[in-house]
C-alpha cells in the first residue's frame, strides 16, 4: 500500500501523513494556551473549563518559581467542580519546585474528566504558570 498525502482510519484510531511527509498518530490539533502568576497561597486560579460534548487534554506546562518563595514551593494542578474552586476533586499534577526554578515536564497527555475545569494552586506564592493543551470531542476518547 501506498499512501503519500492522506489518513487511514482502522478500528476508530486515525493515523494521517501531512504534506511534509510526516506521520501523524495523535489528535492533530493545536494548543490552547493559558498563563497565570499563583501569588496567593491555597488560592484556586483557573486554566480551563468544561465545554459542552467535549474534554480537554493538558498537552503540557511550564512553571517558574520567583525568588521570594521561601521554601519548596508544592504546586497542584487538579480538576474542581466549580471555576473557583480550591476544593480539589481529583488531583492531575503535583509537583515542587525551589527558588528560581523552573519544571516543565512535556510532552504530556492528560485527560480532563468531561465537567471539570482544570484549577491550580499552590502553598507558597509566586509561581508563574503557563499551561497547554486542547480540546477533544467526547467520542475520540
Amino acid at each position: 500500500m501506498s499512501l503519500v498525502h492522506g489518513e487511514i482510519v482502522y478500528n476508530g484510531y486515525t493515523a494521517r501523513v501531512t504534506k511534509t511527509g510526516e506521520l501523524v498518530t495523535a489528535p492533530l490539533k493545536y494548543d490552547e494556551t493559558d498563563f497565570k502568576s499563583l501569588t496567593a497561597t491555597g488560592t484556586a486560579y483557573n486554566f480551563y473549563g468544561p465545554r459542552i460534548g467535549q474534554q480537554f487534554v493538558i498537552s503540557g506546562f511550564v512553571a517558574v518559581s520567583d525568588k521570594n518563595i521561601t521554601a519548596d514551593a508544592v504546586v497542584q494542578i487538579y480538576e474542581a467542580s466549580a471555576v473557583d474552586s480550591a476544593s480539589v476533586s481529583k488531583t492531575l499534577v503535583q509537583f515542587a519546585i525551589t527558588k528560581n526554578s523552573v519544571v516543565a515536564p512535556t510532552p504530556l497527555r492528560i485527560l480532563v474528566s468531561e465537567g471539570f475545569w482544570v484549577n491550580a494552586q499552590t502553598d507558597d506564592a509566586t509561581i508563574n504558570v503557563t499551561m497547554f493543551g486542547y480540546y477533544i470531542p467526547l467520542t475520540e476518547q
